[in-house]
């Protein structure tokens, strides 16, 4: 976001409000200073931290802005004048990247009534800088019922951020949700399906099945309308409406929506990534290679961004789905060429770690130990859940080096934060080969309310993929395998059920 913008618009705000305070007021030199002398240095002040911003000096604004606000005077200003200067500080300290000291003046700001979108907007930014999550989604609470067309400038990445983040917080995570529904919030690529799953959810918890029928009534994506099918919790919605949920038609629904949308909106390469998506889903392989390809070609020269307005978010991820397919139609030294390619470029100008490993993966699938780890030689700092995804590359190499001491102390990092991704460590006691634990683990993630709709998900049957490497193929036999133990069945039957699907399982 444009801060400097941002304060400057707060700074002629203030300089229309206090021009016209400091006309009706006179200077006295008696000592001690006056109440009104207070207010009048209060001002003084402000003026000199205005001063400062005008000469880009804005380490002194921030030093003059904190003693203002700490004055005895300030106390004394009109509330229209106390809500810019700490709006005005709050804006200066966001932008020297004083994340929490700016959340803390913008919470103040954001109390008066004057307060306005640009307060929450800037206040939603610092809150979820500091990661402080349940303030993010008050902000987007706020937001959405007085500003909502202030959303669009929220990335979609943090409203999904936002909700998984608040899995303590049922009741403001419902609020959130409500708020996103109400104004009929949407991502790039359509309804965010997922979204109203969980909202549904969440009414169905409270006893109230109109609103979550509402709420489900709106999902459009034939995985999120998959997860609902088989699990139980919805049966009072999906039994008595099997069409609607009816994955094979939502599906094809989905992927004639993305062709139009495609075809509107050229500039859009989310859209091209969301059809190979769903190409990939349906086993389309060939197409899904084919449009990857012709994307390639189109950018070319450096003419990517030329024809696509979001093509350094997602150019990456069509060479990813392009690797994807050609894994899928055998032909794998191509499949690590090409995501070899895709590991060089960079992420949002830093390394590319989701590619790089993604790459360690494959060739941990292909049984190239040394190259796997010559792949993640050199990451540094990864997030929680990628970390994981780099234990399950470590662990696998560990396992066909025979390396017992690597092996237990893989295991022993992933099960101690195993809830920074639960499916990734149900892969990592199959690829071990402790079946009775992954066992043990299914029981427990369909027993749990926030991890039951993956686990069912993960469990359904779905198309045979005619070629899959090695490590898969004993993968999905150890899985079947626990699946079908009597301790997972009896759990399973008590909160959903096993269908077939023609999609294909790796999208999981």
């Amino acid at each position: 976001m444009n801060m400097q913008k941002l304060w400057a618009v707060a700074l002629c705000l203030w300089l229309a409000v206090a021009s016209a305070a400091q006309a009706s007021t006179t200077k006295h030199a008696d000592a001690p200073p006056t109440p009104e002398e207070q207010v009048e240095a209060v001002r003084n002040a402000i003026n000199q931290a205005q001063d400062d911003l005008r000469n880009n000096d804005d380490s002194a604004a921030a030093g003059v802005l904190d003693a203002v606000i700490h004055a005895n005077g300030f106390s004394r200003l009109p509330d229209s004048e106390r809500y810019q200067a700490l709006l005005l500080a709050g804006l200066v300290d966001y932008d020297r990247g004083e994340h929490a000291s700016a959340h803390d003046l913008l919470t103040r700001a954001s109390s008066f009534s004057q307060s306005d979108s640009i307060a929450w907007y800037v206040r939603l930014a610092a809150a979820y800088d500091v990661k402080d999550y349940q303030d993010s989604a008050r902000c987007v609470i706020t937001l959405a019922q007085r500003w909502p067309e202030t959303l669009e400038k929220v990335s979609s990445q943090s409203i999904y951020t936002i909700h998984t983040r608040l899995e303590g917080d049922s009741g403001l995570d419902r609020d959130y949700l409500q708020a996103l529904f109400d104004v009929e919030w949407r991502d790039p690529d359509g309804e965010p399906s997922i979204l109203w799953r969980d909202l549904a959810l969440s009414w169905l918890a409270q006893g109230d099945t109109p609103k979550a029928a509402l709420a489900a009534g709106r999902v459009t994506s034939s995985r999120v309308a998959l997860s609902m099918r088989v699990d139980a919790r919805f049966d009072g919605i999906t039994r008595k409406n099997l069409e609607a949920y009816d994955v094979d038609r939502l599906v094809q629904k989905e992927i004639a929506d993305t062709r139009a949308r495609m075809a509107a909106e050229r500039d859009q390469l989310g859209h091209v990534a969301t059809l190979q998506g769903l190409l990939l889903d349906t086993q389309h392989y060939d197409e899904a290679l084919a449009i990857a390809d012709d994307v390639i070609a189109k950018s070319r020269d450096g003419q990517g961004p030329t024809l696509y307005k979001d093509f350094d978010d997602r150019y990456i991820w069509i060479l990813d789905q392009r690797a994807r397919a050609l894994v899928r139609m055998g032909r794998w030294d191509e499949a690590v060429d090409q995501w070899v390619r895709a590991a060089r470029r960079p992420e949002q100008g830093q390394m590319n770690v989701s590619q790089i490993i993604n790459l360690a993966q494959f060739y941990a699938e292909l049984q190239r130990p040394k190259d796997a780890l010559d792949t993640i030689a050199e990451l540094g700092n990864v997030s929680p859940y990628g970390r994981m995804q780099l234990e399950m590359v470590k662990l696998e190499v560990a396992l066909q080096q025979k390396d017992t001491a690597v092996v237990t102390e893989r295991l022993a990092y992933m099960r101690e934060h195993r809830a920074d991704a639960i499916g990734t460590w149900q892969n990592a006691l199959l690829l071990s080969g402790d079946l009775d634990a992954a066992g043990d683990l299914l029981v427990e993630r369909l027993q749990s309310e926030p991890w039951r709709s993956e686990a069912l998900a993960d469990m359904q049957d779905y198309a045979t993929t005619a070629r899959t490497t090695p490590v898969e193929t004993e993968r999905m036999e150890r899985w079947n395998t626990v699946i079908s133990q009597p301790k997972v069945q009896k759990a399973l039957s008590k909160v959903g059920r096993v269908e077939h699907f023609s999609l294909d399982p790796a999208q999981l």
